[in-house]
């Protein structure tokens, strides 16, 4: 088990300092053992060592090397590469809005007082992204939206939302994550074999209604310091609560934003692809979000529905990204080992 939830310095460290190099018993007669010989970041080999005195040193990979002794002086040589993130996705935006359908998006953000978009990263380590990517039969709507306009681009009055970058960025390939790249992969991601709905059945994190989710052990993570994996398979009410939940959360009905919320890590509302606003107080969302409205089965030439993406309503809202809070929702579902072979 320690093999494969070796995730930064400190767990290096850990390891080596509890195997010391000896053989460790698997089997009460001692006839099988193992002996952890190597422990190494693939992609930094020259600065590993100096690397693992640093507490913030975190490698993508390790690659554990390890000697099996059995019965008779057996001997196999085992080479274990792992992975620090269950998901590898890149974040481009902080709110992302897919759109194949040529029906226009629903998108409201409200005035100045009531919805804030940042790109800026609120963890200070990295650049800034976009604050929303729409496709590209979007971009004038929500671009009237955020100069404070209505949809049309008419009654450009009033003061707009508190959004930067204040441009939307137009999606394609190169910054629209794999599994929205289309209705086919998008489906393979929640309900393949490996996918996002088989990983929460097996972590006991599948859930068909919110308050399931909400009245589970874990909750929605807010008590984890890491968050945790949640996957609502229908509606889910984001509040009242500080802090409401962290990690990733998957929802395949409506989202609502409601009262005083707030959520650290990745948000994916992936089907109905509908995100609203509600109540009153202030809620805020330092991660990223992504929306997409497809149904769960259907042909691979399917493409993405208009997503619905409405916070105009009581209350305000602060979304900004955190790439800490990304960071720690990538690894929510444990460490990935993503190959094994004798050497």
């Amino acid at each position: 088990m320690a093999l494969v939830t070796v995730a930064s310095s400190s767990l290096i460290v850990r390891m080596r300092t509890a195997t010391s190099g000896a053989a460790v018993n698997v089997a009460g007669d001692t006839t099988s053992r193992f002996q952890v010989i190597d422990i190494m970041d693939p992609d930094n080999q020259a600065t590993v060592l100096t690397n693992c005195t640093n507490v913030d040193y975190k490698p993508d990979r390790l690659r554990i090397r390890v000697l099996g002794l059995g019965p008779n002086n057996s001997r196999k040589n085992m080479e274990i590469v792992v992975n620090r993130y269950t998901l590898e996705y890149d974040v481009e935006a902080v709110v992302t809005l897919p759109n194949g359908s040529g029906n226009p998006i629903a998108f409201a953000l409200g005035g100045s007082n009531v919805t804030s978009t940042s790109g800026s990263d609120a963890s200070g380590t990295g650049a800034a992204i976009a604050a929303y990517a729409v496709s590209n039969g979007d971009y004038n709507t929500t671009n009237n939206v955020i100069d404070g306009c209505l949809p049309d681009g008419t009654n450009c009055g009033g003061s707009g939302p508190n959004v930067f970058p204040a441009d939307p960025a137009v999606l394609a390939n190169n910054n629209t994550p794999s599994f929205l790249q289309s209705v086919t992969q998008a489906r393979e991601f929640l309900y393949g074999t490996e996918g996002m709905k088989n990983a929460a059945i097996n972590q006991g994190r599948y859930f068909t209604t919110g308050a399931a989710a909400i009245s589970s052990a874990a909750g929605l993570g807010a008590n984890h310091p890491d968050g945790a994996f949640t996957f609502v398979d229908g509606n889910l009410t984001l509040g009242p609560g500080n802090p409401t939940g962290q990690g990733t959360l998957i929802v395949t009905g409506d989202l609502t934003l409601d009262g005083n919320f707030n959520f650290n890590g990745v948000i994916m509302v992936l089907g109905t692809g509908r995100v609203y606003r509600s109540g009153g107080g202030h809620g805020n969302i330092y991660g990223a979000i992504y929306v997409a409205n497809f149904a769960a089965t259907g042909a691979d030439t399917d493409v993405f529905g208009a997503p619905t993406f409405d916070t105009s309503g009581g209350g305000t809202a602060n979304i900004q990204y955190s790439s800490d809070a990304v960071d720690r929702a990538k690894s929510v579902g444990g460490h990935a080992v993503s190959g094994v072979r004798e050497y």
